[in-house]
C-alpha cells in the first residue's frame, strides 16, 4: 500500500511540474490606451509558483494512490 502511494505521489508531481511548465505564465501583458506594455515575472517568483502547483500535484498523485489501493485491498480479501 505505501509503495503504491509513494508512486502515485512522484507520478502526480511528475505530471503537475511538467503541467506548470507549459501552463504558468511568466509574463504579465498589460493593456493600456495605445498599445501594451510587457513585464516579466521575477524568476524565483515563477519557480516558487511552479513548485506550489508540483506539490499539490503529489498531494492529488497520493490520494488517487490511497484510493487505488485501498480498492485493491478490498478485492483480494477472502469472501465470508
Amino acid at each position: 500500500m505505501e509503495k503504491s502511494m509513494q508512486k502515485w505521489s512522484i507520478y502526480g508531481f511528475l505530471i503537475a511540474l511538467a503541467l506548470s511548465v507549459l501552463f504558468v505564465d511568466y509574463k504579465v501583458i498589460t493593456h493600456f490606451d495605445g498599445g501594451y506594455t510587457t513585464e516579466y515575472v521575477p524568476v524565483y517568483d515563477y519557480i516558487v509558483s511552479i513548485i506550489r502547483y508540483s506539490v499539490l500535484g503529489a498531494f492529488l498523485g497520493l490520494f488517487v494512490g490511497w484510493g487505488l489501493s485501498k480498492r485493491k485491498g478490498k478485492e483480494n480479501k477472502p469472501k465470508t
